[in-house]
């Protein structure tokens, strides 16, 4: 889908560039979704304003997840550490041109809180439906992948998790929402099913590598720690999901870890654990590709 206006084209998103999990122990974390899915440091450092963390950017299945540490507890990290806990915050999109995707935004009516010439910038949430979402136009950073660098070995852990299948956000106002935020993203909406439970996603926009899916935010506080085992009462990117070759024999393997299972189980495809096994996050694990998942079938 192309959108235009004034002469304005939306960006064209190449890859998740990153999701960004804030954790109080940078370290800890990296260890225990190391051991768990294998998840690998690419970079790390101790980064100043705006970012003000101490952590990096880690191969998390064939995505990356950056893993942030508040290096200063009155920054804006910090802060939000301090009221809600560990969990996922962002999702960050490489694009092809930051200088004309910020133009864009700012004709519909998104805010954007860093300058282009850093090279990535963050839309206010209140633009951007209570989310935080980043875009990105790094231009070969030498520790990516993506762009060529050689990819660490992995450590030895317990569960193969060659994709992540989706990164899953909840929203407030789904008609409003879905597609706005389909429109800042720049595709258009797999499925929409506004009807859906509150466990299921109620839309799906489909990214080059995965796919975002939203969920309704529950109206009580209490069945959204029952389903996401943790609770903010307003909209955040707040779950990943893995996919797995073989989920009875993950399901087994997160028993023996002491990884408890919030709900789901291996005939439905899917589980969901406790994030406070999983080092503050939360975790779906499935055996299922997405429909709409532009990457096709997991041979």
């Amino acid at each position: 889908m192309t959108i235009e206006h004034e002469g304005a084209t939306a960006p064209r998103v190449r890859w998740t560039f990153h999701s960004t999990a804030l954790v109080a122990d940078y370290h800890a974390a990296v260890e225990r979704l190391g051991r768990l899915m294998g998840l690998t440091p690419l970079e790390c450092g101790n980064a100043g304003p705006p970012v003000s963390r101490l952590g990096g950017c880690c191969a998390f299945a064939d995505s990356v997840l950056e893993v942030a540490e508040p290096n200063d507890p009155d920054s804006p990290l910090g802060r939000l550490l301090s009221r809600n806990g560990t969990s996922f915050l962002n999702l960050a999109l490489q694009v092809d041109d930051l200088h004309a995707t910020v133009a864009w935004l700012a004709g519909e009516g998104v805010e954007t809180t860093v300058p282009p010439e850093r090279g990535f910038t963050f839309g206010r949430p209140s633009t951007t439906c209570g989310l935080q979402i980043e875009w990105a136009d790094l231009s070969r950073p030498d520790w990516d992948p993506r762009f060529g660098a050689a990819l660490p070995p992995a450590p030895a852990h317990l569960i193969d998790t060659p994709r992540v299948a989706w990164w899953g956000a909840l929203v407030a106002d789904p008609k409003v929402s879905v597609p706005r935020l389909a429109r800042l993203i720049g595709v258009e909406p797999a499925f929409v099913d506004l009807d859906a439970p509150d466990e299921a996603p109620l839309a799906a926009l489909p990214l080059p590598d995965g796919v975002f899916h939203l969920y309704r935010l529950p109206a009580e506080m209490e069945t959204e720690q029952r389903l996401w085992g943790q609770a903010w009462g307003r909209p955040r990117f707040h779950a990943a999901g893995l996919r797995v070759r073989d989920l009875a024999a993950a399901a087994t393997a997160l028993v023996a870890e002491g990884v408890g299972v919030l709900r789901g189980d291996p005939a439905t495809g899917e589980i969901v654990t406790e994030p406070g096994d999983t080092a503050g996050l939360t975790l779906a694990w499935t055996d299922r590709d997405a429909a709409c998942d532009l990457r096709g079938r997991l041979a």
